[in-house]
């Protein structure tokens, strides 16, 4: 795929640039050069105070005053996930002060010192797995390296590259000729998995990788890319979603044995990373899930992959709001104006809402309804 070659070009070309630029410990000069993406566009005034409005509400309802984001539906927990959607909100909504807030929580509370976070923080506890999760860290890199350029935090950058990099070392495995992205640095592989190793489709934000590939040329990220989209095409034509998915045999993805057996909070996410990047059938792919969606009424659901049934519904703003973006993308149709107006549900549901939001934006203005 051009795109991959693209971006392994421009990998290999940075590595001298970001060493030297790391030495001076400036954000300016690395951030020149580094992919940014279009998460990184610039958006009018007017955008930004309307999503911080938004985004106000968001943290003023599943945010602690110290930069904590928690899920109250979850017995007020904080995921390093929930730490990494906040600090994207915030870098979103061009709020640098929140966005710092809540990275000086990560930082201070969840960060390893090898620059990865540990995954699960609870009330009253603490840090309680220090294991991480992929996803997560791949935001909060991102996040700081596209908040290093705009607010021109040569700590932030640092912070990222170390991220990028020990990530690069902890999840990346080459298996059966591909090089497949680990949920985590431990439990995903054999003999912990009998049918290792095992993937999370929904971690593959593939314009995150590449922003971090740019942070850690060292690394193949773009092999990593190339091989997640080969598995979401697997995936989607077999129609066998899941949330934790063997890659044993990387030609024939099939549900993890060890796992639960259904495609719900994490495959949600799935069709958002559909929408991140352009490769030759994505199109197709967006139009076999928008079918699926508008099969049962365009909400998502939860489903049985060995039963090839669905089991429920995923009632929420911002579970619909994947399903119409998704119908967007596929034939054109904008996305309905209520989806638009932001009213705190579940922590989830409404992180993910102003997450498509941006990313409508930034990538789909054409979905937007004005």
């Amino acid at each position: 795929m051009r795109w991959i070659a693209e971006a392994a070009a421009g990998s290999r070309a940075l590595v001298a640039t970001l060493a030297v630029a790391l030495a001076v410990a400036g954000a300016g000069a690395a951030q020149a050069q580094l992919y940014q993406g279009p998460m990184a566009s610039e958006l009018s005034p007017q955008f930004y105070a309307w999503l911080r409005q938004h985004s106000d509400a968001f943290f003023a309802a599943y945010m602690t005053p110290d930069g904590r984001v928690f899920d109250p539906e979850n017995g007020g927990i904080t995921h390093s996930e929930s730490q990494a959607y906040g600090m994207a909100i915030a870098y979103d909504a061009n709020d640098a002060e929140t966005f710092d807030r809540i990275w000086t929580w990560t930082r201070d509370t969840l960060r390893n010192a090898d620059g990865l976070h540990a995954w699960r923080y609870e009330p009253g506890r603490g840090v309680v797995d220090r294991n991480n999760a992929t996803d997560a860290d791949l935001i909060i890199a991102a996040m700081l390296s596209l908040a290093a350029k705009r607010w021109n935090r040569g700590d932030y950058l640092r912070a990222a590259v170390q991220t990028a990099s020990t990530l690069g070392d902890a999840v990346l495995l080459r298996h059966e000729g591909v090089v497949v992205m680990l949920p985590g640095r431990s439990g995903f592989t054999r003999p912990s998995q009998p049918d290792g190793p095992v993937v999370n489709l929904s971690y593959y934000h593939f314009d995150v990788m590449r922003i971090v590939a740019d942070l850690d040329p060292s690394h193949p990220w773009d092999e990593a890319i190339s091989a997640g989209l080969d598995f979401y095409e697997r995936v989607v034509d077999a129609w066998i979603p899941s949330d934790w998915t063997s890659v044993a045999d990387p030609q024939s993805p099939v549900p993890a044995e060890r796992f639960p057996r259904r495609a719900s909070y994490d495959a949600v996410r799935g069709p958002i990373n559909l929408l991140a990047i352009p490769w030759d059938r994505q199109g197709e792919l967006l139009r076999i899930v928008d079918r699926r969606f508008a099969s049962h009424g365009a909400v998502p659901g939860i489903y049985d992959p060995h039963r090839g049934v669905r089991t429920a519904d995923l009632a929420g703003t911002g579970y619909e709001l994947i399903a119409a973006a998704v119908h967007c993308a596929a034939t054109g149709t904008q996305v309905p104006m209520r989806f638009f107006a932001f009213r705190p549900e579940t922590y989830f549901s409404s992180a993910l809402q102003l997450l498509v939001i941006h990313q409508l934006y930034t990538k789909y203005p054409r979905c937007i309804p004005i």
